[in-house]
């Protein structure tokens, strides 16, 4: 039987939060337990297993409920990304005759990719811009995209070759329920827009530093709620909406649990990739540095192998994933399988110059159907791999 989500008003849900000590010890566990996810079989339990964490840290049934109106806070405003200029360099041809070849740098490519997910047609099985997908590469992606909808479930998708800003996507227009999704997203406003001091935080510098470095750690690791909703009651809204702030969106975003394409959740790890790999970090409104790139490296860390993610499990450990998953299994009539982030080749480095790997957000209602979502990111993994051969 088909699962049905719904839009409009979002159910209140109240949860109870782990005690420190609880908390220390499921992050620890988590941590020692990411070698051992590699198996799909594993992958089908995880979902049951994060109810004896509690209740309040990612739910029984789901990680992500709003459960609450929330205060806002001073909006604060995102500098934009200095542009550069890109690499040139030659490369040796048959005959003693140099071909030139013109590397885009990250901020290029970044501009390329929101063009470029505009571009495609968001209501498309398959859809392309800025590459020419094979024969083989469509019916391959087309393929994985069907094996959801043979078992009664729907997906959308959006991959971002971070080398060249091409964008390939899966009725990525379509709204679906976030879930826990956009708990990295919204992270990542609050540090670039300077709303928290993550030099700060990522060191503890004190009491309140070390209070934030908990919420964050928690939040992105095990995805616990009770974190998250202190977060947002502390800053609301505003540094998120000045984060995605000159940015074509498919609808106004708040960066709570929300509806949103898997266009839109492709965007803001676009952005959230300029943020932790560019050399030079982004500044605030007052021009000051909105972190170091040390800190941004302790951001982007949390977010290496977190719970229940599904592109995680599809790769090899030696490659660099950053994800947030996100996922709820009927409370409220949601229902919700998804996973976003950014895969990198092992050794990835000078990002801004040369910037290597790509973004993809997957959203579907297929909650405890890791293995579909499992076998779509390693689909687009051969995919992208190929393109990349083929450059």
């Amino acid at each position: 039987m088909q699962k049905k989500t719904k839009r409009g008003t979002i159910p209140k849900w109240r949860d109870v939060p782990l005690t420190d000590a609880q908390l220390d010890v499921s992050i620890a566990r988590h941590r020692k337990s990411i070698a051992k996810w590699k198996g799909i079989a594993v992958a089908s339990t995880i979902v049951a297993a994060a109810g004896m964490l509690s209740v309040g840290a990612v739910g029984v049934f789901g990680d992500g409920l709003a459960n609450a109106a929330h205060p806002t806070a001073a909006a604060t405003q995102t500098m934009p990304m200095p542009p550069q200029s890109p690499t040139v360099f030659s490369t040796p041809q048959s005959g003693g005759i140099e071909k030139t070849v013109v590397t885009p740098n990250l901020s290029e490519v970044a501009a390329d990719a929101f063009a470029n997910l505009r571009a495609t047609d968001g209501a498309a099985a398959v859809s392309a811009a800025g590459v020419t997908l094979t024969d083989a590469e469509s019916a391959q992606l087309q393929h994985a995209v069907s094996a959801y909808h043979e078992q009664g479930f729907e997906v959308s998708f959006a991959v971002v070759d971070m080398r060249t800003g091409a964008v390939i996507t899966s009725f990525a227009n379509v709204p679906r329920y976030s879930a826990s999704s956009i708990k990295a997203p919204y992270i990542m406003s609050l540090a670039q827009t300077g709303a928290l001091d993550l030099d700060s935080v990522s060191t503890s510098v004190d009491a309140d530093a070390a209070y934030l470095n908990r919420l964050i750690t928690a939040t992105l690791t095990v995805s616990d709620n009770d974190a998250y909703e202190s977060l947002y009651r502390r800053y609301g809204t505003p540094p998120f909406a000045a984060w995605t702030a000159g940015y074509t969106f498919d609808a106004p975003l708040t960066g709570y649990y929300e509806f949103l394409t898997a266009s839109d959740l492709a965007r803001l790890w676009v952005l959230g990739y300029q943020y932790l790999f560019s050399d030079a970090a982004p500044a605030k409104a007052d021009g000051t540095p909105a972190a170091s790139k040390e800190a941004r490296a302790w951001l982007a860390q949390q977010m290496r192998g977190s719970l229940n993610s599904s592109i995680q499990m599809a790769h090899a450990e030696s490659e660099e994933v950053y994800t947030k998953a996100g996922w709820i299994y009927g409370e409220g009539d949601f229902y919700a399988l998804n996973d976003a982030g950014i895969v990198l080749p092992a050794g990835a480095h000078d990002l801004q110059a040369h910037p290597q790997g790509y973004v993809l957000a997957i959203l579907s209602d297929a909650c405890g159907r890791n293995d579909l979502l499992s076998e779509l990111a390693t689909v687009v993994d051969d995919v992208i791999a190929d393109l990349h051969r083929a450059s």
